[in-house]
């Protein structure tokens, strides 16, 4: 008995200071709740980040450890359904990630930690529903349980990598979310002998480093960062928010070098491959007809595996053949594939890393791309870039790479390179429009809409993702942009999928009570000045171009521009009093000219808008705004007929 006692004794002397650091830790991570405050101090807040600490320690080989330490405080119902799931995608060719903990600290201090069985690990739903098992794009997902408005979520999220370039450690950090956030820190535990290259961009860090034996401690913190305002159509968030950006990369030539090792061995090719390129370009004349066949191949038949995760673009990719075999697989993968079916019409190739939301920095180079896609090199020098994974891209060369950057890979290395800019003429819609007004006031006509490049492309997606119901039903709902009650009928299109022919859709509409009866005089607006039938210059009328300011530059991925043509005709026993002011503007990268003409019983209207930029700033944004302001007042405007 006296043993036993005795045990007790010394398991009490060890217990004790345990149950009293832990409840001395919980003490605190309380007090932090409780000073962080809530909706009096961060009104428009949803969520409050206590604290978002992240550590990592990376070695000569390029190997590293990182743990994530977050404290995230729900203030209101959406931020309840914002976090009651958290979600981090990985991969497991290349990391490990484990949950240290996950717990719930209730408002009034009790403790749910989460069980096991909500913390689940699997592939990404996205290759699930298009039936494709790829084991390695995976994604771990901790759910919360009886989270309500005032608990606080802590997690510690670890996670072992593997070098996705041996040798080297790059990073991008961000210091503020669309939250705010009390407490960010960033260490970095780095070997001395790979030195990190750094800048801070879209404000300032603290920052200290000191060195400890053979290795060097990096660390920044910032306190009390202001949540990110979300704007419609604004850039990603990694262009706008104060952000960290390391790399232990020496130049781009070094990433292009190594990106271009990756691919050895893997644009191969066997017998089916050469029998189903033979197959493709039996009868074809040209490079250009030749290439837009391996390239229409390699889009529709080979299903994209699309990821979220940044580093999908410079993974290893699989072998040609494989892919071939399997019809899908990522980005990489479908420019490999086109790559090595070029080579064997002999047309040189290069495998190309872009960016098509988020700005590089050019100082520091980085893995961190977006996207591949195809360099075609044709018989004249020139460069098109193609990209393989747009199955109803119909243009030969993508007008959205224009004025952005791109590596090469190449085993001599390439430097980052810009991309001329493409005019918004290669990107335009058409809408043509035949008008005739009636003597009851009502007018009916008919509408026919194209388009070329980005804009063709857009109007083939709106088709393939809309059943046929569903689509007479979107043009009728936009209808009501010319005016309400107007009805949309006999709605026709051609085949989204031919990529050889236009994309043309055509529809008839009818609106009663249009025209305003003013005695011996008719007064009616023109009809497709309403801009009802373009879905690109719609949206920038309804909603984008709406703020006063911006803050944040918007992004339309491409350039772009409408050409809108009417012909209106009325009865002959009226004339035509007054038409609508012509309008030129040319404010930075957006233009329009809008005219009316008469022509006998007909007036004939064009409209011309353009944007010759995929992004444009805060302040070329005022530009957008005037013209937005001058199409609704050319909208007001009338045209005056007067009795004969």
């Amino acid at each position: 008995m006296k043993r036993l006692f005795l045990f007790f004794v010394i398991f009490s002397f060890f217990l004790i200071p345990l149950f009293s650091q832990n409840d001395n830790e919980l003490k605190r991570l309380l007090d932090e709740i409780e000073k962080a405050g809530g909706l009096e101090k961060y009104p428009d807040a949803n969520l409050l980040f206590v604290f978002d600490k992240y550590n990592v320690r990376f070695e000569e080989s390029g190997e590293f450890t990182s743990k994530e330490h977050t404290l995230v405080k729900i203030l209101t119902e959406k931020g309840k359904r914002d976090y009651s799931v958290r979600k981090i995608p990985y991969h497991k060719r290349y990391s490990e990630v484990k949950i240290n903990l996950a717990r719930v600290i209730k408002k009034d201090g009790r403790v749910l930690d989460v069980p096991s069985n909500l913390i689940k690990d699997g592939t990404l739903e996205e290759t699930q529903q298009m039936n494709i098992f790829e084991e390695n794009f995976r994604r771990l997902s901790i759910t919360f349980p009886s989270l309500e408005v005032g608990d606080s979520v802590e997690t510690i999220v670890e996670t072992r990598s593997k070098p996705l370039i041996k040798g080297h450690y790059n990073d991008i950090i961000l210091f503020q979310n669309f939250e705010p956030i009390i407490n960010r820190e960033a260490e970095i535990d780095a070997p001395a002998s790979k030195p990190l290259k750094f800048i801070v961009k879209n404000g300032l860090l603290q920052f200290e480093k000191k060195r400890v034996g053979d290795r060097v401690i990096y660390r920044w913190w910032k306190k009390n960062s202001p949540k990110i305002i979300q704007e419609i159509g604004m850039v990603p968030i990694t262009d706008v928010a104060l952000k960290l950006v390391v790399s232990t990369f020496k130049d781009w030539k070094e990433l292009s070098r190594y990106g271009e090792s990756l691919n050895a061995g893997k644009i191969d090719s066997n017998e089916k491959m050469k029998e189903k390129v033979a197959e493709l370009t039996k009868g074809l004349k040209t490079d250009e007809e030749k290439i837009l066949a391996i390239f229409r191949y390699v889009s529709s038949k080979i299903r994209y595996m699309g990821s979220s995760m940044d580093l999908g673009a410079f993974i290893e990719p699989h072998p040609a053949t494989y892919t071939f075999e399997k019809e899908y697989g990522v980005c990489r993968d479908k420019s490999i594939l086109m790559i090595a079916m070029l080579k064997e019409i002999g047309v040189k190739a290069y495998d190309a890393l872009i960016n098509i939301s988020q700005n590089i920095e050019r100082e520091v180079p980085l893995i961190f791309f977006e996207h591949a896609i195809v360099g075609v090199v044709l018989k004249d020098g020139r460069m098109i870039f193609m990209d393989p994974t747009l199955e109803l891209s119909s243009s030969f060369g993508e007008t959205y790479v224009g004025g952005k950057y791109v590596l090469l890979l190449d085993k001599k290395g390439k430097d980052l390179t810009k991309v001329p800019p493409v005019p918004a003429e290669r990107s335009m819609g058409l809408i043509k429009g035949e008008t005739r007004v009636n003597q009851d006031k009502s007018i009916e006509g008919k509408v026919k809409i194209s388009g070329k490049g980005f804009y063709d492309f857009l109007l083939r997606s709106v088709a393939k993702q809309l059943p046929s119901f569903q689509f007479s039903m979107a043009w009728q709902q936009l209808s009501q942009f010319l005016s309400p009650g107007t009805k949309v009928e006999n709605v026709k299109s051609s085949d989204f999928t031919d990529l050889s022919k236009p994309y043309e859709i055509e529809f008839n509409f009818r609106t009663k009570d249009y025209v305003v009866d003013a005695g011996k005089f008719r007064l009616f607006s023109i009809p497709l000045s309403s801009c009802a039938f373009d879905v690109m210059l719609i949206g920038i009328l309804k909603s984008l171009a709406n703020l006063e300011e911006r803050k944040y530059p918007i992004n339309f991925v491409s350039s772009f521009g409408s050409i809108i043509e009417e012909e209106i005709t009325f009865p002959e026993e009226f004339l035509i009093k007054a038409i609508p002011d012509p309008v030129n503007m040319m404010n930075g990268p957006v233009t329009l000219k809008i005219e009316t003409q008469k022509k006998g019983n007909k007036v004939i209207f064009k409209f011309d808008f353009r944007v010759e930029k995929a992004k444009i700033s805060p302040e070329e944004y005022k530009g957008l705004r005037e013209v937005s302001r001058a199409i609704r007042r050319f909208q007001r405007s009338m045209v005056i007929l007067e009795k004969k």
